[in-house]
């Protein structure tokens, strides 16, 4: 059997415009390459149920799939996936699926994920703040963040921390 034979049934699929439910099915497939497919498609169709298939697919034994998962939950930009992607954000094995998850509740701007961002940026040394937080907290705006953000600024001389402070604290005011 041709292995392309799947991508060529879900580019038919892709091809005649599926539903939410189709997303779906295909999120839930055997074949990884199927769940990866549709796991970017997915970003194109905001309903619970593909919110709902996408957060499931946080589970997913490939990396490369809840990558692809965390990326459409953050395009979307529904808070329903807050506490999933806090979870992912903290406990995925994959520091790029967690860089996303961090990405993906910046762009959501659930203020949920405020106190779990601060958590890990304060267990960082200044000199090592992962920026990636320090933007995801300036894009949620949240005023919580203020005296943590701005201990860090006084506390390293890191030219890039200092910056990506500067950026979010204004972003924040």
């Amino acid at each position: 059997m041709n292995a392309r034979l799947p991508l060529v049934a879900l580019a038919l699929l892709v091809g005649c415009g599926p539903a939410a439910e189709q997303v779906v099915t295909g999120l839930r497939s055997d074949n990884p390459a199927v769940r990866e497919d549709m796991a970017e498609f997915a970003r194109k169709f905001d309903e619970p149920v593909v919110v709902d298939a996408l957060i499931d697919t946080l589970h997913d034994p490939s990396s490369s799939i809840r990558l692809v998962a965390v990326e459409s939950l953050g395009e979307l930009g529904h808070a329903a996936a807050t506490a999933d992607l806090v979870d992912v954000m903290a406990n995925d094995a994959s520091a790029e699926v967690r860089a996303a998850a961090v990405e993906a509740l910046g762009r959501i701007q659930d203020p949920a994920a405020v106190a779990p961002l601060m958590i890990i940026l304060e267990s960082h040394p200044p000199e090592q703040a992962p920026l990636n937080i320090i933007w995801a907290l300036g894009n949620i705006g949240d005023k919580r963040s203020l005296p943590l953000l701005s201990s860090l600024r006084e506390s390293t001389e890191d030219p890039y921390v200092i910056y990506n402070v500067n950026v979010a604290l204004r972003k924040i005011r």
